[in-house]
């Protein structure tokens, strides 16, 4: 099996693996979270990323849901 399909099986595509691990960079700053205004950027790419993969995972919960109910 290639590196491609065993990442995406897990879920999580080469290019959001590679944005993520660029967004927790330890040579910039630490991370703040500020109650208004201007957040982190690589705050907001996380929360992003964690909803893309969330939003992924219960499509295909609920893909084989609906197809176990339809056979």
């Amino acid at each position: 099996m290639n590196r491609k399909a065993s990442q995406s099986r897990k879920g999580v595509l080469p290019t959001e693996r590679e944005e993520l691990l660029e967004a927790m960079l330890v040579e910039k700053p630490e991370l703040r979270f500020t109650p208004r205004g201007d957040p982190d950027p690589r705050l907001v790419r996380l929360v992003e990323f964690l909803a893309r993969q969330a939003a992924r995972e219960f499509f295909e919960k609920e893909s084989k849901r609906q197809g176990s109910r339809g056979s």
